[in-house]
């Protein structure tokens, strides 16, 4: 039986850290190894997973960003197979064992699963579920556009010599950059909704559009070579009315969800906003 690493990379998730290694003791096909990559917390995140004699912590002296961390972890793991869950994440008993055939094909170098939100108290936690849902759907899926990185496993081995996870797209958007490599290397992906996990995360208003916005900028590499004006101002106009706002807009009127058509429209201002900032700052790598 093939030896299997997982990881964990966590930054300031105290409140949700233990249940998430928890999780991966309690799976019915164990890992052989369990690293939790700490990217310079600032609160208790690393002397929770200190606690636990299973768990491996390395920890980074300052915050690089989910990406660097992820690096830090494949470096790290001592087997071929290395599977990752989010520290806002609980994974089923069988969701290992759910994704691991998967990899019995040589060309695939990855398996994700389904991931359930499973807190929906307020009204930002009910929009990221609309905005955010990280999951392709009830059907299993041969090459989807990506696996989300909140729960997957892959082969290391292809994922270094594509590079490895690219570090300036910091906290999103470095799976589908991801998957673009392996793609054009001859790898394949596979969805499995079977493979479940739930979500702990909570949101509120400004944490959820700040995601959103984040998921937005580095998910769809918008302004790779740095934002002017003119930019802004075409996609204030074009990208985030039409796709970001009018798109969604539409399906929630039609759902007669209203509650989440006032959050459509606190996004349409809320995008060029954090645009603009990004503009006046002359940057286009934000810190988280």
């Amino acid at each position: 039986m093939e030896r299997i690493t997982a990881y964990t990379p966590a930054y300031n998730v105290s409140e949700y850290l233990a249940r998430t290694i928890e999780g991966l003791l309690a799976q019915t096909r164990p890992f052989d190894e369990i690293l939790v990559i700490d990217d310079g917390s600032r609160d208790s995140s690393a002397e929770i997973a200190s606690s636990y004699p299973q768990v491996t912590l390395i920890k980074h002296p300052v915050n690089k960003g989910l990406a660097a961390a992820r690096n830090t972890a494949l470096r790290a793991a001592r087997n071929e197979l290395v599977a990752s869950v989010d520290a806002d994440v609980v994974a089923d008993p069988n969701w290992i064992a759910t994704l691991l055939p998967h990899l019995d094909d040589p060309k695939v170098a990855g398996a994700g699963g389904i991931l359930i939100e499973g807190v929906q108290t307020t009204l930002a936690d009910r929009w990221r579920r609309a905005r955010m849902a990280q999951e392709w759907g009830p059907q299993s899926i041969r090459n989807p556009r990506f696996l989300y990185g909140s729960n997957n496993v892959f082969r290391k081995s292809p994922i270094l010599e594509a590079g490895g996870y690219n570090e300036s797209q910091r906290t999103c958007g470095e799976d589908p950059d991801l998957a673009i490599r392996l793609r054009a290397r001859g790898w394949e992906l596979v969805y499995d909704p079977a493979a479940r996990s739930t979500h702990l995360r909570h949101d509120n208003l400004k944490s959820v559009l700040d995601m959103y916005w984040r998921w937005w900028k580095f998910g769809n590499q918008a302004y790779p070579n740095g934002i002017s004006l003119r930019s802004w101002l075409g996609h204030a106009l074009f990208i985030h009315f039409k796709y970001n706002f009018l798109v969604p807009a539409k399906t929630d009127l039609h759902a007669g969800r209203l509650d989440l058509l006032a959050m459509d429209f606190l996004a349409l201002g809320y995008m060029p906003y954090r645009d603009f900032r990004l503009w006046r700052n002359g940057t286009a790598s934000p810190a988280p």
